[in-house]
């Protein structure tokens, strides 16, 4: 099977999506499939949207001579209206890859309206859907008014480290030890990301009682990364919150062993694949109740979903984590727990190769 991926921009931008589709593409060219990455520039939404007027796109996927096109659902303002060409003049099954949906991001009245009647005309051109989490599947259907084509279920897995092996032992240490606690954020400073939540609870508990470190991109929204930046100077908290910039591979391992939790308020999550990452290594995750952080996160078991923008609940869960270890020491046995729970990539991957080779015959 000759399967064709149509993204933006590189591969490995790093992002929990992209991430998906490099473990997705490994796993496919290693069962013996065939995969060519078909990539269109990244810009903005109304420059992409001009793509569907534009011959290029069109004599890209033609060029790849594949038999299946599988689009990351991000790409869908240059393919919208271009898609039923596709089908038709190269006569492929074309599919997509639900990451997120645009429409269920934060966005005005004015233009949410035309992010979902954009995005509904969108998953209506594909013959086939891949949802990456039940929460994105239910909105996909409520997009498509319980319409939904041929799909399949395939969550984001977290097994990216598999060297490590954390015990109980290691955790009940981390715990149990006397000093600050240690809170990590996994993402993308990005508004989404909710990190000026965590600064505003910070704010509220003794500067000496906790640690924050932060992983993730600080180029992608520069006015946020300012505004964050300049809540810490104002706060006094240069000597307690580190902005890291992007962290990967051993040096991330390393970041999750140091740490007791992770904090990611967010205010809107289609999955998130650092919730079961940091799951691996026994921390208990705090998420919000916005998305699908509730299909990981397990409320006062693994940890806590507090409502989108709630500084002072968050506050008061981080209070009484510096102060009760040994709670804090049962939340982390349970994340352990939970982890061993979760599919790997493989199981997915395969879910997904199963699902393309039916949509062949």
């Amino acid at each position: 099977m000759r399967i064709g991926l149509l993204i933006y921009g590189e591969m490995e931008t790093l992002s929990g999506g992209y991430l998906y589709n490099r473990k997705l593409v490994s796993y496919l060219r290693s069962q013996g499939e065939q995969v060519e990455i078909i990539s269109l520039p990244p810009r903005s939404y109304w420059r992409n949207f001009g793509d569907n007027f534009s011959k290029r796109c069109l004599q890209l996927i033609a060029a790849a001579n594949i038999d299946i096109l599988v689009e990351d659902a991000m790409v869908h303002p240059s393919v919208v209206l271009l898609n039923q060409r596709i089908s038709r003049q190269i006569n492929i099954p074309v599919i997509t890859l639900v990451h997120l949906l645009t429409s269920f991001d934060h966005h005005p009245w004015y233009s949410a309206r035309l992010f979902r009647a954009i995005e509904r005309r969108y998953l209506q051109s594909v013959s086939g859907i891949i949802a990456n989490s039940q929460t994105t599947l239910v909105q996909t259907r409520e997009l498509l008014n319980d319409r939904l084509p041929p799909h399949c279920l395939a969550v984001p897995a977290g097994d990216n480290f598999p060297e490590v092996s954390i015990d109980i032992d290691v955790i009940s240490q981390r715990a149990l030890a006397p000093g600050p606690l240690q809170i990590l954020v996994v993402g993308n400073v990005i508004r989404r990301k909710g990190l000026h939540v965590l600064i505003q609870a910070l704010r509220q508990l003794p500067a000496e009682g906790f640690q924050v470190t932060v992983a993730g991109r600080l180029d992608m929204e520069p006015d946020y990364v300012k505004q964050i930046q300049t809540l810490i100077e104002s706060s006094h908290l240069q000597k307690r919150v580190c902005l890291k910039g992007p962290v990967q591979g051993q040096a991330l391992a390393e970041l999750y062993r140091q740490h007791h939790l992770m904090a990611l308020p967010s205010a809107y999550e289609s999955y998130g694949i650092v919730y079961v990452e940091a799951q691996q290594f026994g921390l208990p995750v705090i998420g919000t109740t916005a998305g699908a952080a509730k299909e990981i996160i397990s409320h006062g078991d693994n940890g806590y979903l507090i409502p989108p923008e709630d500084q002072h609940t968050l506050a008061e869960l981080l209070q009484t984590l510096h102060r009760d270890r040994r709670l804090l020491l049962q939340l982390s046995r349970n994340a352990l727990a939970a982890f061993a729970r979760q599919p790997n990539w493989n199981q997915s991957c395969e879910i997904i190769r199963q699902y393309l080779h039916a949509r062949l015959h």
